[in-house]
């Protein structure tokens, strides 16, 4: 792309203008009568008035260096309406973050000021949560907070019925607004040992149709559970815990206890 110094643009500018009112002028004399000789004279009067007023127009490049446009433009970042903290911890990465708050790495970083992709355990990063809303089951959640819920509904219980999803999301509400879990969803989803769909990855699918409609029944406060904050397969698990509690109900594959 060609780029023209403020000088340049002036005497464009002015060259323009000089034609235009020439043009106007001789028209003028066409039309009134007036001769070649007094339209080119009446120019010539009105181009110090034109080169005053370009004269006055800012040039913010005079006398300095004109801008380095090599490099690449900066990553732009997403408008995002809500902006929270995450502390990195052991065994993260940026493409991992990035792909939990729905954002690029390219994102975070320009959000972040990083110039690398090297962070440490510890360290905090700004992240996008995306629009916040409240939800009649009692818990206000950011758009992104509603895609982890629908995806560890699906990783979680993506082959029970329909009815068994809900009652999946609905445990997973029931921990947050109970005292004796974090209070943040991404605390009651990534607790140590709560989900086995962290561990083994399954949670970074992508949740279907059905999942994210099971994760808005729940959040609307359909609860088939009766208040359980916990639920497993019998069939697949030898956890004494588990299998110690009084299950509220079964659904499926899935017993589900307070």
């Amino acid at each position: 792309m060609v780029q023209y110094s403020g000088q340049e643009l002036k005497r464009t500018l002015a060259v323009s203008l000089s034609i235009s009112l020439l043009y106007f002028a001789l028209a003028n004399a066409v039309l009134v009568g007036i001769g070649a000789d007094t339209a080119t004279s009446e120019v010539a009067e009105a181009t110090p008035v034109i080169d005053n007023l370009i004269a006055e127009l800012p040039d913010e490049g005079d006398g300095e260096a004109e801008p380095d446009l090599s490099g690449q433009a900066p990553i732009p970042v997403k408008d995002h309406s809500s902006l929270g903290r995450y502390q990195v911890q052991r065994g993260d990465s940026l493409y991992v973050i990035a792909r939990m708050y729905d954002m690029t790495v390219d994102e975070l970083k320009a959000l972040n000021g990083l110039k690398s992709e090297i962070i440490r355990p510890g360290q905090v990063l700004t992240v996008s949560y995306g629009s916040v809303r409240d939800y009649p089951v009692g818990v206000r959640l950011s758009d992104q907070e509603v895609k982890w819920l629908a995806q560890m509904i699906y990783a979680e219980s993506r082959g029970e019925p329909y009815l068994g999803q809900v009652a999946v999301g609905a445990v997973i509400l029931n921990r947050l607004k109970s005292p004796q879990f974090p209070n943040t969803l991404y605390g009651v989803l990534f607790q140590r040992n709560a989900f086995q769909p962290i561990k083994n990855g399954a949670f970074f699918n992508e949740p279907d149709e059905k999942a994210y409609r099971a994760a808005y029944e729940a959040l609307m406060g359909h609860d088939p559970t009766n208040g359980a904050l916990y639920f497993f397969n019998p069939r697949q698990s030898n956890d004494k815990f588990m299998h110690s509690r009084p299950a509220t109900v079964t659904i499926g594959r899935h017993r589900f206890m307070k």
